[in-house]
């Protein structure tokens, strides 16, 4: 995995690039991250970008706010800023085709372009591991996004995202995490998402929550922790039906994060999925 930036459209825009050597012979793989205090490129798909780059060209970026990635928000519409941003990035990148791969928030992100009358990312498939659907706001949900900045409270946010002790109980895996969030510009830019305005929008739900699912036709993959406390059970079968050939797998032993606590099952069907939707 090697770290690059680029200007788009005078934005730094931090990056991940591998698998050069597949470039142009098939479609490019975009892995979107997770926008949790400390999300990144990096601690999302360090575990899958090595294999996924061995059969394909892929890019990670770092969005608007997180990572490298210089700290902007756009108070007049965040997921519109973010989307515009990736379809420049991949404009930049020269890339015109490619398999969007996003987690969590990235995950929705993913679902909404491709639901739109003219999505503005040129996607050939879509795999969303732990997005879509609704998020209720529950004791876990708060942990995630009440951070505090400490290394105590990353630890809290690391037990409520995986399933296996093992990663809360890593201080090394804690510490990285907590320096991403550390980075100057990053706890703002990701706290500042949170804001909720103390009275009702006019234009209603977003969006982004309210899907038309039906609408997309793109080959699309659907993962899901079996134990994901950040959402509701089941919250899959509220949308996943709506898409026409939709695959879904449940990692019977995950939580929000399924890409790398289940990282070989992860990367073995989806590479068998990207192969089935090349040929």
């Amino acid at each position: 995995m090697q770290g690059r930036t680029v200007s788009v459209d005078g934005v730094v825009t931090h990056y991940f690039e591998a698998g050069l050597e597949h470039k142009g012979k098939r479609p490019s793989v975009l892995l979107l991250h997770s926008a949790e205090f400390g999300g990144c490129a990096e601690t999302s798909w360090e575990h899958n970008m090595p294999v996924l780059a061995q059969h394909y060209h892929v890019l990670a970026p770092d969005h608007l706010g997180f990572g490298l990635t210089d700290k902007i928000f756009d108070f007049n519409g965040q997921f519109n800023k973010r989307i515009t941003h990736i379809r420049r990035f991949l404009e930049v990148m020269n890339v015109p085709r490619v398999h969007i791969m996003g987690s969590s928030m990235s995950g929705g992100l993913c679902l909404t372009v491709a639901a739109r009358e003219k999505p503005d990312w040129p996607i050939v498939s879509v795999v969303c591991c732990s997005g879509g659907g609704d998020a209720p706001d529950n004791e876990a949900r708060q942990i995630l996004n009440s951070y505090d900045g400490s290394k105590d409270h990353m630890r809290r946010i690391v037990e409520v995202m995986f399933v296996d002790p093992k990663w809360a109980a890593d201080d090394h895996y804690i510490e990285r995490r907590w320096n991403w969030s550390r980075v100057p510009g990053a706890w703002e830019a990701t706290a500042v998402a949170r804001f909720k305005a103390p009275f009702p929008k006019a234009d209603g739900k977003s969006e982004r929550d309210a899907i038309n699912y039906a609408n997309i036709k793109v080959p699309t993959l659907v993962y899901a922790g079996k134990h994901d406390t950040l959402r509701a059970p089941g919250y899959t079968d509220g949308f996943v039906p709506k898409i026409a050939g939709a695959k879904l797998h449940v990692f019977d032993k995950a939580g929000h994060m399924g890409n790398i606590e289940c990282a070989d099952e992860f990367n073995r069907i989806t590479l068998d999925f990207l192969k089935s939707v090349d040929g």
